[in-house]
């Protein structure tokens, strides 16, 4: 059993250290991994950036967009949130054990909690965390944000889409009214922490520091997050109107016509004036 809480702000950083976790350390047993961000937005996967969000304003605001390796819907990060992720072997794994986590550490405020729809949590309807799921290399990762004090006008105002039109097959978000839960941080950390060795206790809890990091490979996958590539080159083909005519895009790029060969990260701009 490993736990580990990030001390950076930085969600690349962040979601990069989450799949080192993921992938490279595989002998300590369940692991959690509690984190937050400065604001963002972050997609799952499959998902298309420019029907999730409104890249426009958050270029404008300076706000950044993350791709992380799990399905499930878009998200937005600040402060306010807390990031919780758990990993066991795919055999081990229960979807409800990791909800119980959360309903366990959140009982201690005196919070009753439940799963709504496929995969959010909710108090009294209204929604506090949206969850999404990975499973490779015989692992599983179970991981969701925990709104405690977002900025949630901010979250309105990023969260929609960006331009109308578009024709795809990519994971659409599914929108939920949502709200803060408004208990500390500290006092849930120590709680999900807690829970955690109540529930995934194996017999040993192993320690890990920032230095027990492989630091070129952790460059090598934060690297990876921060490009175009991976952020908008991982959408999956779309097609979008244009006037008379249709755009194609594959990887993030115009297939055909006066603009093919263009990123459509550019193109989209003007496609909003």
């Amino acid at each position: 059993m490993l736990i580990f809480e990030s001390q950076s702000l930085d969600v690349f950083k962040n979601l990069a250290i989450e799949e080192y976790l993921m992938d490279h350390v595989q002998d300590k047993g369940p692991i959690l991994y509690l984190w937050r961000s400065a604001c963002a937005v972050v997609m799952g996967k499959n998902q298309n950036p420019w029907k999730e969000c409104r890249l426009d304003l958050m270029e404008q605001e300076g706000v950044p967009l993350a791709r992380r390796i799990s399905g499930g819907g878009t998200v937005y990060h600040d402060e306010g949130n807390l990031n919780y992720c758990v990993m066991t072997g795919r055999e081990e794994y229960c979807e409800c054990d990791a909800y119980h986590l959360v309903f366990q550490a959140l009982e201690s405020f005196g919070i009753q909690a439940e799963q709504t729809g496929k995969s959010n949590l909710s108090v009294d309807g209204r929604k506090f965390s949206g969850n999404a799921f990975a499973f490779r290399k015989g692992r599983a990762m179970h991981h969701g944000t925990l709104l405690l004090n977002t900025d949630l006008d901010r979250l309105g105002r990023y969260l929609g889409s960006m331009l109308d039109g578009i024709d795809t097959h990519a994971i659409a978000s599914v929108p939920a009214e949502v709200m803060n839960l408004g208990v500390d941080r500290d006092r849930l950390t120590h709680a999900l922490k807690t829970a955690f060795r109540e529930n995934y206790d194996d017999g040993q809890e192993f320690q890990w520091l920032e230095t027990d990091f492989d630091a070129e490979l952790l460059a090598e996958i934060e690297e990876r997050q921060v490009s175009n590539d991976w952020k908008f080159g991982a959408t999956p083909l779309f097609r979008i109107g244009q006037g008379s005519g249709e755009l194609v895009v594959r990887k993030g790029i115009v297939q055909h016509g006066p603009r093919a060969g263009q990123a459509f990260n550019e193109v989209a701009i003007s496609l909003v004036c």
